[in-house]
């Protein structure tokens, strides 16, 4: 028999028009954004709390909110963390977007323990962060900041622009990129493989670097195996980090 009460409530925003910026901030939570469906667009607020206490359980799911701020085009989503009472187990909110993504130009996400996922194939700037948890992107185009102290980060297809990145502590990172004519982009793991799949034509200096692992480098006519550093100079073009302590490195040419 299950000892702990378990109840949840939901809070649905609803997005207007005018809205082409998003922050979410949770905890313990999931963020993710997914195609709008029959209901329209909209950001749904999923709480739920697991406590000894039925009458505890309740006053923690009532107490839990989420600051809303709506303003010439910006909405912003916060979670408060609740203080935990004695029979307090447990709590979280997670969050689920549904827009289009042509409406929304910037997405930010934050949350302390939870997934980030994008099923969409978004355009414009993203800044997705979260403490423990997986980052996972479909395909888009844009600006992409991605962080995540435990998780792995994979995506599709990611068209980059400007100055971006994708780190992680303890998980591995891989993909499909395709980078600008210019800026800087940086992938990086302490412990885990990078593996990446870019255009054959792709030009520009890439800084290759495992402490434990080898690098392996095929693209075009630039063509490294083994070792643990590589530099790899293919004229003008984006500057790309790729790092590790513990793992692989694989860059591979389509």
């Amino acid at each position: 028999m299950d000892l702990f009460v378990k109840k949840r409530a939901r809070e649905t925003f609803s997005i207007s028009e005018e809205v082409n910026f998003i922050e979410l901030e949770g905890f313990n939570g999931s963020i993710t954004w997914l195609p709008v469906d029959a209901e329209g667009p909209r950001v749904v607020a999923e709480k739920e709390v697991r406590g000894l206490s039925s009458s505890v359980v309740d006053e923690v799911l009532d107490g839990l909110r989420v600051e809303s701020t709506i303003s010439q085009g910006r909405m912003v989503l916060r979670a408060d963390m609740p203080i935990r009472p004695l029979s307090f187990v447990t709590a979280q909110i997670s969050f689920q977007l549904y827009a289009l993504p042509r409406q929304i130009k910037e997405f930010r996400a934050r949350t302390r323990n939870g997934s980030i996922s994008l099923g969409v194939d978004f355009q414009g700037q993203l800044e997705l962060r979260t403490a423990n948890g997986r980052v996972e992107l479909q395909s888009g185009e844009g600006q992409v900041n991605l962080a995540t102290s435990n998780g792995r980060i994979s995506f599709g297809k990611l068209v980059l622009q400007g100055s971006s990145s994708a780190q992680t502590s303890n998980g591995r990172i891989e993909g499909q990129a395709v980078f600008a004519a210019a800026g800087n982009y940086l992938f990086e793991t302490s412990n885990g493989a990078i593996e990446l799949r870019i255009p054959h034509d792709t030009p520009g200096t890439f800084n290759l670097t495992t402490s434990n692992g080898k690098v392996s480098f095929g693209v075009g006519d630039s063509q490294v195996a083994g070792g643990k550093r590589a530099v790899i100079e293919r004229g003008q073009g984006p500057n790309v980090r790729i790092a590790t302590s513990n793992g692989n490195i694989s860059v591979i040419g389509y």
